[in-house]
């Protein structure tokens, strides 16, 4: 039998898990050779706090914002509880960003951050809208900062200056389109398209009872005017929730690894896996089963 490489592969975790659940999950997560964790922030825990906290319960797996909006916190507040967990954890941050509500301005708002962060990173210093930015703490590495991307401008800005974008909602043939998109940013700043990770969330829904969490999902994001237009330029129909459940979700345990395997030929490096629950409250029981279907051989 020929060996082959394993396939990076992360998972998002969004319930608000009693801790020890939580802790435990990070746990198995790194256990079962996944590379990395993402948390998004959405009303729960702080995500950046608890992602500190993790990086007790953890040794080797990566964490990750998925993704902190910006108006949550000014720049230096992001600077210093950032540095805080890249220290703590060794290094092991992505620290990965979103516009928030849309407003004008927002994307540009964005960049600079980004850049403003990543001089600071670097030992200099950085600015946005006048406010110095610095790291306060001396720190191994810069931490990894990725940005969420929706619409082609967005994924261009990943190209241009982010060290990875993070996608949502999208099916295979999305994560081409997207790919061309940074990899012209990336190109039109000078910088090599290769250094710029693509990950996209892949919502699973593979446990008895998650297909209800998941249509609700589905009707929920197709009501966002940003998503029926994403859903309706992928040939879906933003009502139908059936339809998007096939088109950007695992919804068959059989088939999880070919449709993995599709977002990986599309431009993929990183698939995140996003399990989705039975609808009645967080489940480790639920998460648990998720990730150990899906987990890297």
């Amino acid at each position: 039998m020929v060996a082959t490489a394993r396939q990076p592969l992360a998972i998002a975790l969004r319930d608000a898990y009693p801790w020890p659940e939580l802790a435990g999950l990070a746990r198995t997560i790194e256990g079962a050779g996944f590379d990395a964790l993402f948390l998004p922030e959405v009303g729960s825990r702080d995500t950046i706090a608890t992602l500190a906290a993790l990086a007790g319960e953890t040794a080797r797996l990566r964490l990750a914002t998925g993704v902190v909006p910006l108006p949550s916190r000014s720049p230096r507040l992001l600077a210093m509880a950032a540095a805080t967990v890249q220290e703590r954890s060794g290094g092991r941050l992505i620290l990965g960003l979103g516009t928030g509500p849309s407003a004008p301005g927002a994307l540009d708002r964005l960049g600079m951050t980004v850049e403003a962060l990543r001089a600071a990173f670097g030992g200099g210093e950085g600015s946005v809208d006048g406010e110095p930015v610095r790291s306060p703490l001396p720190l191994p590495a810069p931490p990894e900062l990725w940005i969420a991307a929706l619409g082609p401008r967005a994924t261009r800005l990943a190209g241009e200056v982010a060290d990875g974008v993070l996608l949502n909602w999208c099916t295979p043939e999305r994560v081409a389109t997207a790919l061309t998109q940074v990899a012209d940013g990336a190109r039109a700043a000078g910088r090599d398209p290769a250094a710029v990770t693509v990950a996209v969330y892949v919502r699973a829904a593979l446990v008895p009872g998650s297909a209800d969490g998941a249509r609700a999902a589905a009707l929920e994001y197709g009501s966002y005017p940003a998503y029926a237009r994403q859903f309706s330029m992928m040939g879906l129909d933003p009502s139908d929730p059936d339809a998007v459940m096939a088109g950007v979700m695992l919804t068959d345990p059989a088939t999880a690894d070919e449709r993995l395997a599709a977002y990986r030929a599309a431009g993929a490096h990183l698939p995140v896996v996003y399990p989705v629950l039975p609808q009645g409250g967080p489940s480790a029981e639920a998460a648990r089963a998720t990730i150990e279907r899906v987990a890297p051989g």
